[in-house]
Parts: C-alpha cells; structure tokens; sequence
C-alpha cells in the first residue's frame, strides 16, 4: 500500500476537480514549493497510483452510444484469454475492458456514434471469432453514469456533473484533433497541442474555451489505481422492482452519498437497472454494504448479482474510433 501524507492527499484531490490545473497554481493552494508539487506528481505517476490524466467529454452531446458488454467465457485457457483482450484492445470503439470473477469473466465498453452505429456487426465479428469460448453474455446501453473518485482518498463526493448542451455545435477537424489530444492527456500543454494542430497557443485555448462554454467537455479528473490504495473493488447489479422517478432518486442519493460507492452506471432497459462499483479492504466491509443497502432498499429493489472485479486491462477513455 501507497502512503501518503497530507500534500499528497490534497495534490489528489485538486487534480481528481481539475487535472489540468497548472503546478504553480497547486503550489499556491497547499502552500508548497513548485518544484516540491512538480516531484510529488511525477512521484504518484511513478508508484502508479495516478494512472492517466482524463478529459470528461459529453457522449451525448458528441452524438455517442455507449454499451456495456457482459461475457460469460467458458474453456478457457490464459493465452485464449490474453487473445480475446487483445483482439478487443485492437478495436478503435472499445473503451474500458476488464476482467473479474463471478459470473462475468470479461466486461467491456463499446462507444460508437449513434447514427451508423456498426455496434451489431463489432458484436458478431467477435462472436464469429471467440464465439466458441462464450457460454452467456448482455450487452446493456448505458443511459447515464457518476463517478466519485474523491472518494478514495477519503474526500466527500466531487463529482463533475455533465449537462446536455443547448444547441449542437458542429464540430471541425481541428476541433475533433483537440479533443482527441486532450483524451489521450488531460495535462497537454496548448503549445504541445498548437504544433499538431497548426494553431497558436492562443488560438487553441479560444478553441477548449468553446468546447467547455458547449458542454463538449465537461472537465479534467485522474484516474486511481485503487489497489495500490488497499481496495479491492466489488461489482453489484440492482434490479428495480418499482420505476418510480423519486425512488431512483433516492437510490442515486444513496450512492452519491456512500462513501464505498465510486461510481454508478444506469442503464435503460435489460437484466438489471444500475451498476455500481464498491470499494472495500475486506469482506466484511462488503456485507456492511449490502446488508445497508437492503435495510434501505429491499422493497423497491434486489441485488442480482456480485463480482469482483480482478483488473482493468484498460481504463475508461473515449476511444479512438470516435475521433478518425
């Protein structure tokens, strides 16, 4: 396990708000040298418990679908597995791919465009080819999603909230070059961005302003490795028994407000209603959890099924495709 003292703790918790925001004004806000701030950044990259630099950016508002994909492999061998991961890897519109133990022995993200979706014909390529190892699988679309990273550093909830954007701006090469940069590193600098996009630096940062006014982008996060933190992260799929807008409120509230709930998916329509990842140091913690969620939810609601999650092949980005 990481430690961490109090500068680091609060480094993780300005660049969990904005991960863009500049070493020297970090330096101002915890009263540390900047080339002290500068160190202990590189120094949580190295550990690798910062694992990327994120830009949020509107799946809605871009035009995107995004699916979840659930798979129950069966016969299956390391080096069979290790092709399915890398076959999935080598997809333009795959997203986060993990494995785990439970029932589902592989989830991935797939995010397309909603118009021409080839979503059918990314799902029977893989079927054609892996088809043999797959005993059961969902594909579920994911119509709204929280995260609360805050909450692994032991931080109330600061999550970003992303709002639908009045008009649809239509968007240029340049600007879909921007945001594939920002995708890639939150922390680009406008002069790195201005020399692949043949912009001034100023010119670049009029055109981030734009995409932030339009709700393109909808803020800079990190993502944490919560094992180097001592987590082990728990899967729970809820079915709702009622779908009534204030108990969906409530339940949302619940997960807002939870400290073990880093983030939850909703989904319209399929096997189970919401998605929720809990973090815990042991199984205790676990039962705690669910026996707190029945007490407060068992009439409304069931929980459908548990797993643990083993590791993220890959983290949470837009993929590639969306920007070619």
């Amino acid at each position: 396990m990481i430690k961490l003292d109090a500068f680091d703790r609060k480094i993780l918790e300005i660049l969990i708000e904005n991960s863009r925001e500049q070493v020297s004004t970090i330096a101002k806000k915890i009263r540390l040298g900047r080339e002290n701030v500068h160190y202990k950044i590189n120094r949580l990259v190295k550990l690798g418990l910062v694992k990327e630099f994120n830009t949020i950016l509107n799946e809605e508002n871009l035009g995107l679908s995004h699916h979840v994909v659930f798979l129950e492999l069966v016969k299956l061998e390391e080096e069979t597995e290790k092709q399915i991961i890398d076959y999935l890897k080598n997809n333009p519109f795959m997203s986060w791919i993990g494995t785990s133990a439970g029932k589902w022995s592989l989830v991935f993200d797939i995010v397309l465009y909603e118009e021409n979706s080839n979503l059918e014909k990314i799902l029977k390529d893989f079927l054609k080819k892996f088809g043999n190892f797959v005993d059961d699988y969902k594909v579920l679309k994911l119509s709204e999603s929280e995260y609360f990273s805050s909450k692994l550093i032991g931080k109330e909830n600061n999550f970003i909230s992303i709002k639908k954007g009045k008009n649809k701006i239509k968007l240029d090469k340049t600007d879909y070059k921007i945001l594939s940069l920002l995708n890639q590193d939150s922390r680009k600098t406008l002069v790195n961005i201005s020399t692949k996009t043949d912009l001034t630096p100023n010119g670049v940062n009029n055109r981030i302003k734009r995409l932030k006014e339009n709700n393109i982008i909808a803020g800079y996060t990190i993502s944490i490795d919560w094992k180097k933190l001592d987590y082990e992260w728990f899967a729970i799929q809820i079915k709702l028994n009622k779908h009534e807008e204030e108990i969906e409120k409530e339940i949302k509230k619940f997960f807002r407000s939870h400290k073990r709930v880093v983030f939850y998916y909703k989904y319209l329509g399929g096997s189970w209603d919401f998605d929720i990842g809990v973090l815990v140091q042991n199984s205790n913690e676990l039962r705690e959890f669910i026996n707190e969620y029945r007490k407060k939810f068992s009439d409304v609601s069931k929980i459908s099924d548990v797993f643990l999650t083993l590791e993220e092949t890959t983290g949470y980005k837009i993929p590639s495709g969306v920007f070619e």
